[in-house]
């Protein structure tokens, strides 16, 4: 069995797609009421252990964190992102949703600053913590090299992954989408300032790693058959609105 950290903003919805497509039995963990970055939209080990009822092949999401002390030493999997680039498609999301009016204001949010360190460590954003639990992950991928690390995950986790390249919540074709180069020399600035540890975590599992240069850019995944998709549509909606969305709703 695998562990998803879904991180936001970091590729996870198109890369769950792919894990259910290709693993029938692997259970998303939708938000419960509260929903974001907060820990009382945390994974409880009353929830853990009803879903290890169904022999899940793997568990992701938002809210499958890795200090969880009743967590197995599966393999644990996640995806990085650029963390000025994950930093701004947050700001995005929020603005597109009306819950920020402008960058300016989002920069002053203190929680959201250094959001990978505290998605893997906590909200207290333990950076020597987060090392510690990021050391025991079989795999870190970067969104920036999205095909060279599916290539890679299928070698980490022995498949061949069935679905699509395709990634979703892609918004730079938005007329109102922010680009780093649209930020002042102050707000960018400010904007490096907020996510220093997130900056070093990605330095040290990304950039200063060298095995995604190893595969190659070109990945052809497994094309589901008409007969997968259906049969897994109907599978994935059973799971969502007869087990986990009760489950965490309870």
């Amino acid at each position: 069995m695998f562990l998803f950290t879904h991180i936001e903003k970091c590729g996870g919805t198109s890369f769950n797609e792919v894990l259910s497509l290709t693993y029938p039995r692997y259970f998303h963990v939708t938000k419960n009421k509260y929903g974001g970055n907060e820990t009382r939209n945390d994974l409880t080990s009353i929830q853990y252990h009803k879903i290890m009822n169904y022999c899940p092949q793997g568990i992701g999401g938002h809210s499958v964190r890795p200090y969880f002390d009743f967590l197995p030493q599966s393999k644990r999997i996640t995806f990085f992102r650029d963390p000025l680039e994950r930093y701004l498609s947050q700001y995005n999301h929020m603005a597109e949703r009306g819950w920020v009016t402008s960058i300016d204001d989002f920069l002053e949010i203190n929680f959201y600053s250094n959001f990978i360190t505290k998605k893997i460590s906590g909200v207290d954003g333990d950076i020597n913590y987060a090392i510690t639990l990021l050391d025991n992950y079989e795999f870190i991928g970067d969104v920036n090299r999205y095909n060279k690390s599916l290539n890679y995950l299928q070698d980490v986790l022995h498949v061949k992954l069935i679905g699509s390249i395709n990634q979703k919540n892609v918004r730079k074709f938005n007329k109102n989408y922010l680009n780093l180069n649209d930020l002042s020399e102050k707000q960018y600035y400010k904007a490096e300032q907020n996510n220093q540890l997130d900056i070093k975590l990605y330095e040290k599992y990304i950039l200063s790693k060298n095995i995604l240069n190893q595969y190659n850019d070109d990945i052809i995944l497994k094309k589901p058959s008409k007969l997968r998709l259906k049969l897994l549509s109907k599978i994935n909606t059973y799971k969502k609105y007869k087990i986990i969305t009760p489950l965490r709703l309870e």
